[in-house]
């Protein structure tokens, strides 16, 4: 289970490891280029939930693609039965948590949730603090069921 990082200090603290692909020591660049692990950022990246009862979609990312800092991120809950993509389900209970799997850390700040009605909800801030492999799992509980997928993005500098 991973837990949120509830300060600043904790999370810098937990950097001093760190993946193969860190350019410098001080960690202020990343190599995008060579990161395999990375979803391509589009309008609409789609993902279905781990347990194939929903489905996650990424209608809406500011900035875009996901940078360092701060992230307001719009996306789209849909149900799922037998693989197929069916109504946005409103109402669901969602959490988001970034981690970075390399440094094994999340970031201080709490992705604040708000139901924007239609199956259509707002993530802010989704803080991606530094360069690196970010996965941010979003997950959802709802009457069509609870599941989870994984946001993967790299962030260069």
């Amino acid at each position: 289970m991973r837990l949120p990082i509830t300060t600043g200090l904790i999370a810098l603290a937990a950097c001093g490891g760190g993946g193969t692909s860190i350019d410098t020591a001080d960690s202020s660049t990343y190599n995008c280029a060579t990161e395999t692990r990375a979803d391509s950022f589009a309008v609409g990246l789609d993902k279905h939930g781990a347990a194939a009862a929903l489905d996650f979609k990424l209608m809406q990312a500011d900035p875009a693609p996901p940078a360092r800092g701060d992230n307001i991120w719009q996306l789209q809950v849909s149900a799922m039965s037998g693989g197929t993509v069916g109504a946005t389900v409103a109402g669901a209970t969602l959490t988001a948590t970034p981690f970075m799997p390399d440094h094994a850390h999340g970031t201080p700040i709490q992705v604040v949730i708000t139901d924007k009605g239609g199956g259509m909800y707002q993530l802010s801030p989704v803080n991606l603090w530094m360069p690196g492999l970010w996965e941010t799992t979003i997950t959802a509980t709802s009457a069509s069921g609870s599941d989870q997928a994984v946001f993967r993005f790299c962030i260069a500098e």
